[in-house]
């Protein structure tokens, strides 16, 4: 069994696919669209929304997320139920937590603790937590 995490946005999926590729220098996997679903006539997809994304995988290390729009209000502004957390080197901690933080909220600063020469705390900008340890 493994768990992926599955982040979701309201019609911003694409611009958090371009900032997470710069933030962690990643690749994009797999891009579908709402356009690339068969037509359904009993659940047509609103014209407006067919260039959103249905689904997106992009690398991380040796892993993968997934992303994806989701129509609709089920997405809060920011959430502290659930964090991803990241675990590299400091070097990488501090230049993806850079971009992070550029248009979002630091909720801690990255610091040297008694686990870690490097962590913190950052909302990006699309109100997803990341939650960052640089290994010893």
């Amino acid at each position: 069994m493994k768990i992926r995490p599955y982040l979701t946005y309201q019609g911003t999926c694409s611009e958090a696919i371009e900032l997470y590729k710069n933030a962690f220098n990643t690749d994009v996997l797999q891009v579908m669209r709402f356009s690339d679903i068969p037509p359904n006539l009993e659940h047509p997809v609103p014209e407006g929304f067919k260039n959103q994304i249905v689904q997106a995988t992009m690398k991380f290390g040796d892993d993968f997320i997934r992303l994806s729009d989701c129509p609709g209000k089920m997405n809060a502004p920011e959430s502290e139920r659930i964090s991803l957390a990241i675990e590299t080197s400091v070097e990488e901690v501090k230049y993806a937590f850079s971009v992070l933080a550029e248009e979002g909220r630091v909720a801690i600063p990255l610091a040297e603790t008694f686990y870690s020469p490097c962590a913190g705390v950052v909302f990006d900008k699309f109100g997803v937590m990341w939650n960052f340890v640089a290994q010893k």
